[in-house]
C-alpha cells in the first residue's frame, strides 16, 4: 500500500508499505480521509518522530476484521480514534487520561495519511460508527474533542464570556462549539483579513478591550498569550491551547495574575468521551466545520498539504487516499 511518510521534519516521500493486516482483536481501515492538524507541521512536535506517517484526524472503512472483535463488520464506515487511556492509572483517576502513559504510546498503525491503517485491540473500543455524519465531516470529531476538553477543563459554562486568540481550524471550532454551549459572548482576535472573515460568519464579534470569564489561546504566537492574559476577568481562565514554541517560558506578569486569581490552564488532546460529544455535535448540525475546509488533495501531495496549512495559504486541508 502507499503512505506519505515524513522523512524528515519539512520532507515528505510517497512510499509503498506492507499491507496491514488485523490480529486478534484488531481490524484494519481503509482510510476515507484524513486531516492535517496543527500538530502535524510543528517542527519540535515532528523531529522526534521521523520517520513517520502522521495524520490522526481520520475516518475509515472497515476491510477486515480480527479474531475475536464484536459490533463492528467489514464495509463499516468509522471514526478512528488514535489513543487510549488505561482508566485505571492516577492520572486517569485524577481525570487526566491524556497523561496517561497508555494514553502515550497507543496508536494507529502506520497514520492516517496513508491507504489503509491498522487498529489495535486497545482502540478499537474507540471506533465510532459514522451513521449520521459523512467522512469529511467525520474527520473534525477528533480536533473538535480536544476544543471540547479544554474548555472543560477551563470551566467555560453557558452564560461566560471567551476570547479566542487565533481563528484557524481550533479557535473556528471553539468559536463554533462555544456557541453550541450556550456561551454568553464570543469575541475573537485574528490578524488575517480571510480568518476574521470565517470567524465572523461563525458568530464571533471583534474584540475591543473587553474582559472576559476565559481567554483560549489558539494561537503559537507569544503576543497571543500575553494578550490573552491581559483580557481575562479577574477570576478568570487564561487557557493554553495552541502547541507553544519549545524553549520560550511564559512571559506574565505574576502581581497582576495574583491580585487578579488568574487560573493559567493548558489542555492537551482528547478522551473516549469527548470524541462521543464532538459527535453529537457535529451530527445535530450546531457545529458545522466545513466552510472551513479549503483544500482536498490526494495522497501524493502530502506534502503540499502539510506546506498549506504551514504558510497559511490554507484553513483546514483534507487528505483523501
Amino acid at each position: 500500500m502507499k503512505v506519505a511518510r515524513s522523512v524528515g521534519v519539512r520532507e515528505v516521500a510517497v512510499q509503498d508499505d506492507p499491507e496491514p493486516s488485523a490480529g486478534p482483536g484488531e481490524v484494519v481501515c481503509r482510510v476515507l480521509a484524513c486531516g492535517v492538524c496543527g500538530s502535524d507541521i510543528s517542527d519540535a512536535w515532528v523531529a522526534p518522530k521521523v520517520p513517520v506517517v502522521l495524520g490522526h484526524e481520520l475516518t475509515g472503512e472497515v476491510v477486515e476484521v480480527g479474531a475475536g472483535v464484536v459490533g463492528l463488520a467489514v464495509g463499516d464506515r468509522v471514526v478512528v480514534h488514535h489513543h487510549a487511556p488505561c482508566g485505571e492509572c492516577r492520572r486517569c483517576r485524577r481525570g487526566h487520561e491524556t497523561l496517561c502513559e497508555s494514553f502515550r504510546t497507543t496508536n494507529i498503525a502506520p497514520g492516517g495519511f496513508a491507504e489503509r491503517v491498522r487498529v489495535p485491540a486497545e482502540l478499537v473500543g474507540e471506533l465510532l460508527l459514522l451513521e449520521d455524519l459523512d467522512e469529511e465531516r467525520g474527520t473534525f470529531v477528533e480536533p473538535l474533542a480536544c476544543v471540547l476538553r479544554a474548555m472543560d477543563r477551563a470551566g467555560l459554562r453557558a452564560g461566560d464570556s471567551l476570547l479566542v486568540l487565533g481563528a484557524g481550524t481550533s479557535g473556528l471550532l471553539a468559536i463554533a462549539a462555544a456557541h453550541a454551549r450556550g456561551v454568553e459572548a464570543v469575541w475573537v482576535r485574528e490578524p488575517r483579513a480571510d480568518r476574521m472573515e470565517h470567524a465572523l460568519a461563525a458568530g464571533a464579534e471583534r474584540h475591543g478591550n473587553e474582559l472576559v470569564d476565559v481567554a483560549f489561546v489558539a494561537s503559537g504566537a507569544a503576543e497571543a498569550v500575553t494578550d490573552g492574559f491581559a483580557s481575562v476577568a479577574p477570576g478568570g481562565v487564561l487557557l493554553l491551547y495552541a502547541t507553544p514554541s519549545p524553549g520560550k517560558p511564559l512571559s506574565l506578569d505574576a502581581v497582576s495574575q495574583y491580585r487578579r486569581e488568574v487560573d493559567v490552564i493548558a489542555s492537551y488532546s482528547a478522551g473516549a468521551r469527548d470524541m462521543i460529544d464532538a459527535y453529537e455535535l457535529l451530527a445535530s448540525g450546531a457545529v458545522d466545520p466545513m466552510p472551513w475546509v479549503t483544500h482536498r488533495v490526494g495522497l501524493e501531495e502530502t506534502g503540499r498539504a502539510l506546506e498549506m496549512v504551514r504558510t497559511g495559504e490554507a484553513i483546514k486541508v483534507l487528505v483523501l487516499p
